[in-house]
């Protein structure tokens, strides 16, 4: 199940990948076009096309690094260890069980597998930062107050 939760996560990176790359495009073709046609002296639409154009191209070597960190994280087992990355986390808060996995990146990504909702997270989110480090049946509170039990560690 880890791995088919990571293959689905990757996917939905990847697609923000090709999104982005067709963006740095576009805001590239854009930035060229606004500063051969520039006619007045404080036209900056081509330097804020530029800007934009530099922040796609960051974003995309972003995404890249992070795809390629994911397809290179091996699967284990970290029933009854230490939470760490690659953890798939069941938890309830206020009665509702949800899942996570704790990835270094992609945080925030929602995937469907198994009938299950799994969200991302990472160990700079608040959550992430109260389940590393914790095992099975742990009980956590978050810095807002909101309190949970670890029901199953993955």
């Amino acid at each position: 199940m880890k791995q088919t939760i990571l293959d689905a996560v990757i996917q939905v990176l990847e697609k923000e990948l090709e999104r982005q790359t067709r963006a740095n495009i576009q805001s590239n073709a854009g930035a060229a076009f606004s500063a051969a046609g520039a006619e007045k002296q404080r036209d900056t639409t081509g330097i804020e096309a530029a800007y934009l154009a530099r922040g796609y191209a960051n974003h995309v070597q972003e995404l890249t690094r992070q795809i390629d960190e994911l397809k290179a994280l091996g699967i284990e087992d970290f029933t009854g260890q230490e939470i760490d990355i690659g953890a798939v986390v069941e938890v309830d808060m206020d009665g509702e069980a949800d899942f996570y996995m704790l990835l270094n990146s992609g945080g925030g990504t929602e995937v469907a597998v198994e009938g299950r909702s799994i969200t991302v997270i990472t160990p700079e989110s608040p959550l992430g930062a109260v389940l590393m480090g914790n095992i099975e049946a742990g009980f956590i509170e978050l810095p807002s107050g909101l309190r949970g039990i670890i029901l199953a560690v993955y």
